[in-house]
C-alpha cells in the first residue's frame, strides 16, 4: 500500500490554499488520511473548528468521500516549550538579516508556487538553510539559554517525526487500505522522508512511501 507524503502549510498562503489541497486529495483518492495532530485534537479537526488549512481541505474532501482520519502526532508540548521557542526565533530574526531573507524567499515561493514548491527539493533545501542559519546565529549570539532552547526544540521535533511514523506503521499493521496520505508541515518533510527511508526494511510489509507524486 502506498502512502503519499504531502508537505503543507497550516494557513492559506497564495497558491497554497484549501482548494489546491482539496484538489490534490481528490486526485490521490486516499482511503485514510494521517493528520499531524494529537488524538485530543481529532474532533475539532473533523468538524472544521480546528482552524487550519489541512483540516478545512479534509472537511471538504470527506463530504464526498468519508474516509478515516488518523491523528499521528504526539501530545502537544508544554506552554513553556512554545514560549522558549518563540523567544529563540525572535532573537534569531532580530539578529540575522540572512535568516530574514531566507524566510521572506520561502514565503514568496509558497505564495507563488504553492504545493509543487512545498513538495520540492528546493523547499527541502530552503528549510535546511533556514535551520542552519538559526543554529549558526544562536552560536554567534553565545547565549547558553538559546542553545538549550534550540536543543530542546530540535529534539522535540525529531521525536514528533519518529512518533508519527511509528503511529502510521502501527495503524497499517492492523488495517487494510489501498492508499494513505500523510499531511505534514513542509518544514518536517525532509526529515520525514529521511526517517521513512531509514525504516524501509523494518516497516510493515506491503507499505511503501510515495514521495514522487505529481504536483502539477
Amino acid at each position: 500500500m502506498p502512502i503519499s507524503l504531502i508537505g503543507t502549510v497550516h494557513a492559506d498562503c497564495g497558491r497554497a490554499n484549501v482548494a489546491e489541497l482539496k484538489a490534490i486529495l481528490d486526485r490521490l483518492s486516499p482511503d485514510v488520511i494521517f493528520a499531524e495532530i494529537p488524538a485530543a485534537n481529532l474532533a475539532n479537526y473533523l468538524d472544521g473548528s480546528h482552524g487550519n488549512l489541512e483540516s478545512a481541505a479534509v472537511l471538504h474532501y470527506r463530504k464526498r468521500c468519508p474516509v478515516n482520519v488518523v491523528p499521528v502526532d504526539l501530545n502537544k508540548p508544554s506552554d513553556e516549550f512554545f514560549r522558549n521557542s518563540e523567544e529563540m526565533f525572535n532573537r534569531v530574526e532580530k539578529t540575522s538579516a540572512c535568516y530574514r531573507r531566507l524566510m521572506d524567499q520561502h514565503s514568496l515561493d509558497t505564495r507563488n508556487h504553492g504545493f509543487p514548491y512545498l513538495n520540492s527539493d528546493r523547499c527541502a533545501q530552503a528549510w535546511a538553510d533556514i535551520y542552519n542559519e538559526v543554529l549558526e546565529t544562536i552560536e554567534w549570539i553565545g547565549d547558553i539559554r538559546l542553545r538549550q532552547f534550540y536543543a530542546h526544540w530540535s529534539d522535540t521535533n525529531s521525536c514528533r517525526e519518529s512518533g508519527m511514523l511509528e503511529s502510521i506503521n502501527t495503524y497499517c499493521v492492523y488495517h487494510e487500505l489501498s492508499h494513505g496520505v500523510l499531511l505534514v508541515g513542509a518544514a518536517h518533510r525532509k526529515a520525514m522522508v529521511e526517517k521513512a527511508w531509514e525504516q524501509r526494511s523494518t516497516g510493515p510489509p506491503g507499505v511503501s512511501w510515495d514521495l514522487e507524486s505529481s504536483w502539477d
